[in-house]
């Protein structure tokens, strides 16, 4: 880049970036290519970048679909259009490995958005402090989505090393991808067909609505070597919901997440969905402990039987399939087995919400004679309506709702983009944090993007808080107009029935 071109003896210290921060002159890169053949493509990239087209020519190169990102990115619509419309084009270029493949390169390859285009490579960066000085949840104007000005935002390429240099011209390796979005042009690519080739567009988004909704042609096609913040749990939610892409996961799952952290974590999500099928054919008294899950009966029940085997294959599971029976009102196994276990604060959160009165009967009986201390402080935890409030349930997945829309975080509010943000609790923390099926932040972004799809064009434009403010209170004080066409409920009323 500064033009003047070094002895390389070995592979080892030969770059791969040469086209940021800086273009070297057209005829540095030319002689460079001359000299050492092996990085024509490297040059290739620099002359999209640059605009070298001619020199581009002369280098007789596959049309890869990295050079033609790139191109895009610097404006250079002839070589960007002279690539792409090629009847096949090839991934030779891999910047997630930094890696050049001239043996045997992809055929059939799409812009898929996985080059480190330069432009993603300029960091950008706001105070993280600022952040945390916006409101909390409970302040009447908060909004999780309206803090574009105030995000610590890292550059595009969290994925990417390609300077080689751990990112220190951003101020030091960076941590997750705190901050991305999707423009609301590129809104459209959530509910239709994915094109041949990407636009223009950070993936991120795109990538957790795929692993939320368990799609896994969309998924398997987005998804990027590295996580990106909250994949791990929008994973675990897709293989908790869907059984083909919780057995799609089983099969690859070592290749598709090696880090022990992950796989575990969605390994137990699997067998969950399994158990909820009422397959147990994987489990055994050889079967390692985490890997099985500790809740597995939702968003489905087990059959009672499938339960009563779940318990003798693995005894050490009796509580939480105890749990489970009470969940799905299996009382004659409830009786069978809660004998054999201790009485617990699960068992008795899991009682309070069961119409039936038979568990939590059971559960304080036993509490009384076995834990009078853990008694007398559940009969003085300040229950609402004779349950733990939102937030106090000693588990996540003992809560009524597993997935709560935004009643519970403040206001409706219409998002300006959709973005998807690193949680707040873990800001500061340098490695992503683990996956969490229940994950509120998650699911509050995951309500935020349901809404804007949802919308119309119109509806969008008007950001901010929805049905709440002072003009729809005064709205509501007068008489709604009557629908032009009723809908007809009659059929539907009981009352000169049974």
């Amino acid at each position: 880049m500064s033009n003047t071109i070094p002895e390389m003896p070995t592979d080892v210290v030969k770059p791969y970036c040469i086209w940021h921060p800086d273009l070297a002159k057209e005829e540095t890169y030319r002689e460079l290519a001359r000299r050492y053949p092996d990085l024509r493509y490297h040059v290739g990239r620099a002359c999209a970048a640059a605009g070298y087209n001619k020199l581009y020519d002369e280098l007789d190169l596959l049309p890869d679909v990295s050079i033609a990102e790139e191109a895009r990115d610097s404006g250079n619509t002839a070589l960007f259009e002279s690539i792409t419309r090629q009847a096949v084009r090839y991934a030779v270029m891999d910047d997630y490995t930094r890696t050049v493949n001239l043996e045997s390169p992809k055929a059939g390859a799409c812009l898929n958005g996985d080059a480190a285009v330069r432009s993603m490579l300029k960091p950008r960066r706001t105070n993280p402090k600022i952040l945390q000085e916006t409101l909390s949840p409970g302040d009447e104007d908060y909004n999780f989505f309206e803090i574009r000005e105030t995000l610590y935002t890292q550059p595009d390429n969290y994925w990417f090393d390609i300077q080689e240099d751990n990112d220190v011209d951003t101020g030091g390796p960076s941590p997750p991808s705190n901050v991305s979005d999707i423009g609301k042009e590129f809104v459209h690519l959530l509910y239709n067909p994915l094109p041949p080739d990407l636009p223009a567009v950070n993936k991120d988004v795109l990538i957790l609505s795929a692993a939320w909704d368990g799609n896994i042609d969309r998924y398997s096609r987005l998804r990027r070597p590295k996580p990106v913040s909250n994949e791990i749990s929008a994973v675990i939610r897709g293989a908790y919901h869907h059984t083909p892409f919780a057995r799609w996961l089983d099969i690859n799952l070592d290749e598709l997440f090696p880090d022990w952290d992950e796989n575990h974590l969605i390994r137990q999500a699997v067998h969950a969905r399994f158990i909820m099928n009422n397959d147990l054919s994987r489990i055994d008294s050889d079967t390692k402990d985490d890997h099985l899950p500790e809740f597995f009966w939702w968003p489905n029940w087990p059959h009672e039987d499938t339960l009563r085997e779940l318990a003798w294959r693995r005894p050490d599971f009796k509580n939480q399939v105890v749990l489970a029976c009470i969940a799905a009102n299996y009382n004659t196994l409830f009786d069978e087995l809660h004998p054999d276990t201790r009485p617990s604060r699960l068992q008795w959160e899991a009682a309070t919400q069961s119409t039936n009165p038979h568990y939590r009967e059971q559960v304080e009986r036993r509490l009384a004679v076995e834990n009078a201390e853990l008694k007398r402080f559940l009969d003085n935890a300040g229950l609402f309506r004779g349950a733990p409030r939102f937030g106090r349930w000693y588990r996540n997945y003992l809560r009524p709702d597993k997935e709560p829309q935004l009643n519970h975080f403040g206001s409706v509010y219409m998002p300006e983009e959709l973005w998807n943000l690193l949680d707040g609790k873990d800001w500061d923390e340098w490695d992503t944090p683990a996956g969490d099926l229940l994950s509120e932040h998650m699911q509050r972004q995951v309500a935020q993007w349901g809404l804007f799809i949802s919308a119309t064009d119109e509806a969008r434009e008007k950001i901010g808080r929805m049905y709440s403010n002072k003009g729809d209170i005064e709205r509501r004080k007068m008489p709604a107009p009557w629908p032009k066409h009723p809908k007809d409920f009659s059929s539907c009323d009981d009352i000169e029935g049974h």
